[in-house]
């Protein structure tokens, strides 16, 4: 990964100047404050086909890195679950090992599902 110097204006610390990894997307106007820096970097989603609306995009995922910040100044994962929620490596991956789990209980739903509709909804 490449990257590249910015200056970016701040009230409390003026021009700031920072690195910026190839990987950010972030607009740097407006963060007035040295810590409320942040690089983010695109959104991958995971996608639902929907009978009601088609493909449906959820769970955003996306890097994100505050340089200055006072509390966590490590570049994090994010993903976005009614808000946003910042994981490190081993977060990450227990987050997807809850999706392989999670999946696996969406299959029992789909068989418990096909056996409701085969019998009315109700039960063998």
């Amino acid at each position: 990964m490449s990257t590249r110097t910015i200056t970016i204006p701040t009230d409390d610390h003026g021009n700031v100047q920072v690195t910026e990894p190839d990987w950010c997307t972030a607009d740097h106007t407006g963060e007035a404050y040295r810590e409320d820096i942040e690089h983010s970097g695109a959104e991958t989603h995971l996608v639902i086909h929907t009978p009601c609306h088609g493909p449906v995009r959820a769970l955003p995922v996306g890097f994100l890195w505050r340089p200055f910040s006072p509390t966590n100044n490590q570049i994090m994962a994010t993903i976005h679950m009614d808000e946003w929620h910042e994981f490190d490596p081993a977060a990450l991956i227990r987050a997807a090992d809850a999706l392989i789990e999670h999946a696996a209980t969406l299959r029992v739903y789909a068989r418990q599902l096909n056996e409701l509709q085969a019998h009315g909804g109700e039960g063998r």
